[in-house]
């Protein structure tokens, strides 16, 4: 279906723009239309939301702020209590600071989020508390911040400690007492449950529509409304967007809105993922409809459009295939519409046009047939001839070694020599008459493979062939005879190695020059004289001309050339006496037909 339908705005281009230019002027509004009504509604959507986050934000900070202020005041009253800072001061007995202790447990009942009181001492680090037990990384961190230097007169909070333990509301103490006054004297510690955190984010009103986290500036996780493990990606993307500032964030394959918010207060930060998906999933009735009413709408302008402009071109492309037809040679074709309008009125004229140049055509090929037969029979059965001769030369070679392998029980050879046989002769019974001279090497290499399992690796073969010229055509099975002549006459016989080169160049003459070279034993001057002479004989009389051993195959050769290129093509020899032999080609770099 693609295939047909790009021939069809190959074949009419006309008829395919006008079909193409009418559906985007009617369809493209449509789209554009709908498309912005459907985002608008979205991003209003949107925008509620973040309205929704804000409103909570603010709200949230609001009752963070009234917290912290009960928490700060609580603070006061306890740690800048005189009898406790008396008691921390006078280092009394373990007993007497614990009734002292026990009566700050009425603190613990004003707080529901307050879970222990503490008091370390600066000098050395004695912790007196009551309630839970404050646990050994608590202690850690604070001696941590005093050694930093990070210790406030202020209200501070820590960073969540292991999971559901809480957080540590700290402050340095300094001394109400005359002897001492405004002495740093202890640090007081209140151990708070980050319950009241989670109750605050789950009372937002956003159903799961958005998840809620808490952090300090330090990225620590203080409360969220998930159990989403993610949160080191979520940080990450804190560090990088700017507070306020709306982004696309994607965390686990799903699509969310970032927003994050300050908590002045505190040093904290609010972050809001809001899932996209479940943002507009009130929106899919409405994208539903007007998705189908878009996709009705267009259908109905792409049928008009396609049908108007198929009936307003069709004359033109009927008229496209008729002249293609009678340009390939159909000259019975003719036009015929149903309908009649300004377009179809030359079908007449056409009509009686191809008429007299069927007359015309006929005649001249009436004149020409026989002479065309003629030509044509003489030199298909020259060149069966010829074809015969090649292929039992070389079959005869190849059942000659195959016989020797078979006879030395070289099983394997015997099939490599056989497929390499089949190979050849799938080559050798194509229809064309003309290859890419690539194929023609490949088709020598499978020759000469054949070859080497008789002479064995003696039997060198080397190409030099720019690969621009193995796309040029050739004459079918030219070069393997010269080749067969390089190996049974000039090397057999011969001691050392054995190489056949063959090496392809182009003339200035735009002729391509394919040079066979052997080192062989070469040809005598007379006999390489006989071979000239019967190349100039048959230049001058077509008849065929008789010769010995190796002058037959390549005078054979010659004629075949000049039956398919003409006279000025064929063999050239060149030959040395015990140094070899160079058989060059000479063909058109290009063939047409």
């Amino acid at each position: 279906m693609f295939k047909e339908l790009v021939s069809y705005t190959r074949k009419y281009r006309l008829s395919f723009r006008m079909i193409l230019t009418n559906i985007c002027i009617a369809v493209l509004p449509i789209l554009l239309l709908g498309t912005v009504g459907y985002f608008s509604y979205i991003n209003i959507m949107k925008k509620n939301a973040l309205d929704n986050i804000n409103i909570f934000v603010t709200q949230t900070n609001n009752r963070f702020d009234e917290y912290f202020y009960r928490m700060d005041q609580l603070s006061k009253s306890i740690f800048f209590n005189r009898n406790v800072q008396t008691i921390m001061l006078e280092n009394k007995s373990w007993q007497e600071s614990d009734i002292l202790l026990r009566n700050l447990n009425s603190y613990l009942t004003l707080e529901p989020a307050l879970n222990s009181i503490g008091m370390i001492s600066t000098k050395d680090f004695r912790l007196v508390s009551t309630g839970e037990l404050l646990m050994q990384p608590m202690v850690a961190y604070l001696k941590e911040m005093q050694n930093k230097n990070r210790l406030s007169n202020k209200l501070q909070i820590s960073p969540p400690f292991l999971k559901d333990k809480g957080v540590l509301a700290f402050r340095k103490v300094k001394s109400i007492l005359p002897n001492r006054y405004l002495q740093e004297i202890y640090i007081g510690v209140m151990l708070l449950d980050t319950e009241w955190i989670q109750e605050i984010l789950r009372s937002a009103d956003l159903a799961d529509k958005a998840e809620l986290y808490i952090m300090n500036e330090s990225g620590d996780l203080i409360g969220s409304s998930t159990n989403n493990p993610e949160f080191e990606q979520i940080y990450a993307q804190s560090r990088t967007n700017q507070d306020h500032k709306v982004v696309d964030f994607q965390m686990n394959g799903v699509n969310y809105l970032y927003q994050s918010l300050p908590i002045k207060s505190l040093g904290w930060k609010f972050v809001a993922l809001i899932n996209e998906d479940k943002l507009v999933g009130k929106a899919s009735i409405i994208q539903y409809i007007v998705i189908s009413a878009i996709g009705i709408m267009v259908l109905i302008v792409i049928w008009v459009a396609i049908s108007f402009n198929i009936r307003l071109t069709h004359p033109i492309t009927k008229m496209a295939d008729i002249f293609d037809s009678a340009a390939s040679g159909d000259l019975d074709v003719r036009l015929r519409f149903g309908y009649k309008n300004e377009i179809t009125i030359i079908q007449d004229n056409y009509n009686n046009m191809m008429n007299e140049i069927k007359k015309l055509t006929d005649n001249l090929l009436q004149s020409q047939q026989q002479l065309y037969e003629t030509e044509m029979e003489k030199r298909m059965f020259h060149l069966n001839g010829l074809q015969s001769q090649i292929n039992s030369h070389f079959l005869y070679n190849v059942l000659h070694s195959i016989r020797g392998m078979a006879l030395s029980n070289a099983r394997r050879e015997v099939a490599v020599a056989i497929d390499n046989l089949v190979s050849y002769f799938r080559y050798i019974t194509l229809t064309d008459e003309y290859v890419l001279l690539y194929k023609e090497l490949e088709h020598l290499e499978r020759y000469i493979d054949i070859q080497k399992i008789r002479f064995g690796e003696r039997l060198q073969f080397k190409v030099s062939v720019d690969e621009r010229l193995g796309a040029h055509s050739i004459v079918k099975l030219i070069l393997q005879p010269l080749v067969e002549n390089a190996l049974f006459h000039g090397l057999e016989g011969k001691t050392g190695r054995w190489i056949i080169h063959i090496h392809a160049t182009v003339e200035e003459e735009n002729q391509l020059l394919i040079k066979v070279m052997d080192n062989g034993i070469g040809m005598s001057e007379e006999r390489l004289t006989r071979i000239h002479s019967e190349f100039e004989s048959m230049n001058k009389n077509s008849s065929e001309t008789a010769g010995l051993g190796q002058g037959i195959g390549l005078v054979n050769i010659h004629k075949r050339i000049q039956i398919y290129y003409g006279k000025p093509y064929g063999l050239s020899i060149k030959s040395w006496k015990n140094r070899g032999t160079v058989v060059t080609v000479s063909v058109p770099l290009k063939v047409e037909g």
